[in-house]
């Protein structure tokens, strides 16, 4: 099945500088904005598969990066990059030695990224099989 293009609102429905969470396709999804330009990836942190934005950590994103709200996992939304993986949990930082246990022998990924665009002031989405 050939990749589709899925509309998910008006670039001025999301707050430029904000990351919002939206379902589009059947996926769970969080749009991050800055002025003209939005990133896509699946609401999914990597670690466990749990959602980046919400858990018992709160929401917790800046200048591009998102927080798990689970594990404190960051991550850049735009290129799905991992920057620090399994950091604490909800919220609260843990020693750097105690971070292989709660990994769970998981080792560091990044985001699964969305192709998206803005077009005549629409959030365009290309969603794959």
């Amino acid at each position: 099945m050939a990749p589709s293009e899925v509309s998910i609102g008006k670039l001025d429905e999301f707050p430029d500088g904000g990351l919002t969470a939206v379902e589009a396709a059947g996926r769970k999804l969080i749009i991050a904005r800055t002025g003209d330009q939005v990133c896509a990836a699946i609401n999914r942190c990597p670690h466990l598969g749990l959602s980046l934005t919400k858990g018992p950590g709160g929401l917790k994103y800046a200048d591009g990066v998102v927080q798990c709200a689970w594990h404190n996992s960051t991550f850049e939304v735009c290129s799905g990059q991992n920057l620090d993986w399994v950091g604490g949990f909800a919220g609260k930082s843990i020693p750097k030695w105690s971070r292989g246990v709660l990994a769970l022998g998981r080792k560091a990924k990044g985001l699964d990224t969305i192709p998206v665009w803005v077009r005549d002031g629409e959030v365009v989405l290309e969603i794959g099989d």
